[in-house]
């Protein structure tokens, strides 16, 4: 897998390109969106790049307010998110950007995400790993065969996600982060929303938010 990154917005958030094979396709998976996504318009551009599905981890509006303008140009991408966060998309103060006295809203969702159901788009394989407590719907994204979970807000390198906004439950965060993460092989690769890349291994032995989960 082919794992292109970018950090974008005022709130620096993770966005990434996936694909199974940059020689072979031009096909692509996008992860989340940002409140600016201009590199992320280039990239795709410049490297002639069709986004077949755009999955989100959870629906705050740092992190979908790039979905409109994928959706515009790209009408046959597939937007995906779990379905207790999906009137999210359409509902400024549910996505907390009426809060920040700004309104965001984006297309309603294509599909609608399930624990346990597996994706299969542009030649890549993940399972959906529902991980609520930052959000009702949050989860993560994780492929076996290449080792990696792309997480969202639910697990940063040293810390989780805030459960002081709406829906947010600390308790549902860590029951989450302890059934559906940490059982992965401790070599797994995480990518955060927000935040370095790290490990299962490092966040078991140094984030102290989890490590009383194990």
């Amino acid at each position: 897998m082919k794992i292109d990154k970018f950090v974008m917005g005022a709130y620096a958030n993770n966005v990434f390109v996936l694909r199974s094979d940059e020689r072979k396709s031009n096909k692509c998976i996008v992860i989340d969106t940002a409140l600016e996504n201009a590199d992320l318009m280039a990239f795709l551009t410049q490297e002639e790049l069709e986004p077949v599905a755009l999955l989100l981890t959870h629906g705050h509006a740092d992190h979908l307010a790039g979905v409109r303008g994928l959706k515009t140009k790209y009408p046959d991408m597939k937007i995906c998110i779990h379905g207790a966060d999906a009137h999210m998309l359409t509902d400024a103060q549910a996505n907390l950007s009426a809060v920040a006295d700004m309104v965001i809203t984006a297309p309603e969702a294509d599909v609608a995400l399930a624990d346990g159901a597996i994706i299969d788009f542009a030649d890549i394989t993940l399972d959906v790993l529902h991980t609520p407590g930052h959000t009702p719907g949050g989860v993560c994204f994780y492929s076996s065969s290449a080792g990696v979970v792309f997480t969202g807000d639910t697990l940063f390198a040293g810390g989780i996600g805030r459960t002081d906004f709406e829906y947010g439950n600390t308790s549902l965060l860590l029951e989450s982060i302890g059934k559906q993460l940490l059982k992965l092989p401790e070599a797994t690769r995480i990518y955060p929303g927000h935040g370095p890349e790290t490990t299962l291994r490092n966040e078991k032995k140094y984030n102290r938010f989890i490590s009383r989960e194990q």
